[in-house]
């Protein structure tokens, strides 16, 4: 899949009731895993798999960097990177 800088990007998550009207989620990827909260909209649900609203922010040869509204423990304004193979299997876009 073609990924470029400012699309927006469904990623796959796992995400579970939160405080309020929002959600806990959790990306888990080669590099490691990305854990905090967004608003409910920003969630599809097909079935058992949840997806979380993203925007890639940045290509960085095998890396897809990728922001996430919400609040996060692991990651910074919600930004991670994922390595691109991982980004073709596990994320689509809108």
């Amino acid at each position: 899949m073609t990924f470029k800088k400012g699309d927006i990007v469904n990623i796959k998550c796992e995400a579970r009731p939160g405080p309020l009207d929002e959600v806990a989620i959790t990306i888990s990827s080669a590099v490691g895993v990305v854990s905090g909260f967004v608003k409910q909209p920003l969630i599809e649900k097909r079935g058992e798999e949840s997806f979380v609203r993203g925007r890639i922010v940045k290509i960085d040869g095998d890396m897809v960097e990728v922001q996430i509204p919400g609040s996060f423990f692991t990651s910074a304004r919600g930004v991670t990177s994922v390595p691109r193979d991982w980004a073709d299997s596990n994320m689509e876009h809108v």
